[in-house]
């Protein structure tokens, strides 16, 4: 069995897509291992997106932190048969800027945002759901979002 991670972002639960979303992601074989819902603190926020606020510097962390902190998110392990999971999962939740998503993707028919809206309004794009790109990225969020345990024992 292989794993992944994915978080449902605010935006998807506070327009009531959790089911759709997950939807996408069943009809393509892909189960639930484990879920959770909770409040992003600033501290975990930080942590999860420590890479991209490296790149892009304290305006994208500002904006992070105005989108998540203290808003529910629903982080997942999710697991398949499939060797190709995370590139798999990567093709179904679409391209990162909604606008430019294909549609078939949850964030092409889901997504209601934009690079370009966002930018307008200085926030941070509602894309609707995070999912890991790489072996080392499923180990070190599943660690951060359910514990060490969790990551030795999904994400070898």
């Amino acid at each position: 069995m292989y794993y992944s991670f994915i978080m449902l972002k605010p935006d998807a639960l506070e327009r009531g897509l959790t089911i759709p979303v997950l939807t996408y992601l069943k009809n393509a074989g892909i189960e639930i291992e484990m879920m959770d819902c909770r409040k992003v603190d600033t501290k975990l926020l930080e942590q999860h997106y420590a890479e991209a606020i490296g790149k892009l510097g304290p305006d994208f962390e500002r904006k992070c932190t105005d989108y998540f902190t203290n808003r529910w998110t629903i982080p997942v392990i999710v697991k398949s048969e499939q060797p190709d999971l995370i590139a798999q999962i990567r093709h179904i939740v679409g391209a990162t800027n909604p606008a430019a998503a294909e549609k078939g993707t949850i964030r092409g028919d889901l997504g209601i945002d934009s690079y370009e809206k966002c930018g307008a309004e200085g926030r941070c794009c509602q894309n609707l759901i995070h999912a890991s790109d790489s072996p080392k990225a499923v180990r070190r969020e599943i660690a951060l979002w359910f514990g060490e345990d969790y990551a030795e024992k999904y994400a070898k």
